[in-house]
């Protein structure tokens, strides 16, 4: 959707019509706008949804009551900046509820990273820290990769996770620290436990 430049009464029509949205699950009836906002009469929102409709914020179905589609946003997408969500902690559950509780969003370049559905995590410890992974640094990692053979990613294993190196065999699969301290995890194939790659590691974050 391209940007649009609106005034600030269209804003906050917009957003009006968006919150009783979410809140019922229909859009508010020209007389509600009007109680709303004061106007005198319902043409006064006829004519701001005209001009709304005619800067491309919204889509309307002529003919048909409450037929409307928002397209403006409060904050624009910026093509060259993906939003990647940054986890408090490893998650030991489904990933997409992890996401609406992120900590924060980070705003990092596209295509800096390889992958398509980044997320990032705080690095807890020093089990990794001779492949340059330090106590404090932020882990961005993807979904939507298949870890390789020596693969460093985040797995989960019953309700822990670690991020570690990733080796299958026909035996097991194994998880293998970079620090000599801590010995290697293995995963007998016939065992109940199954171990879940929740992201591949594609680059590292160090605030300084």
């Amino acid at each position: 959707m391209q940007t649009v430049q609106l005034t600030v009464r269209q804003k906050e029509i917009l957003r009006f019509y968006t919150h009783r949205q979410q809140q019922t699950g229909i859009l508010p009836t020209l007389q509600e706008v009007a109680d709303h906002f004061g106007f005198k009469s319902r043409n006064a929102v006829r004519e701001h949804l005209r001009l709304l409709e005619l800067k491309g914020a919204i889509r309307r179905v002529h003919g048909r009551a409450r037929a409307l589609e928002i397209l403006w946003r409060d904050i624009p997408k910026d093509p060259g900046v993906a939003r990647v969500p940054l986890l408090g902690t490893l998650p030991a559950g489904n990933l997409s509820a992890a996401f609406e509780d992120a900590e924060e969003v980070l705003n990092l370049p596209t295509g800096f990273f390889r992958g398509h559905h980044p997320f990032a995590l705080h690095v807890r410890g020093t089990s990794m820290e001779e492949a340059g992974i330090l106590n404090g640094d932020i882990a961005v990692l993807d979904e939507s990769l298949e870890p390789e053979q020596g693969a460093i990613a985040a797995v989960l294993i019953e309700d822990e996770a670690t991020l570690k190196r990733v080796y299958h065999t026909p035996e097991a699969v194994v998880l293998k620290a970079e620090n000599p301290a801590f010995p290697d995890i293995k995963i007998g194939a016939n065992e109940a436990r199954e171990p879940r790659v929740l992201g591949v590691l594609v680059g590292i974050l160090r605030r300084i």
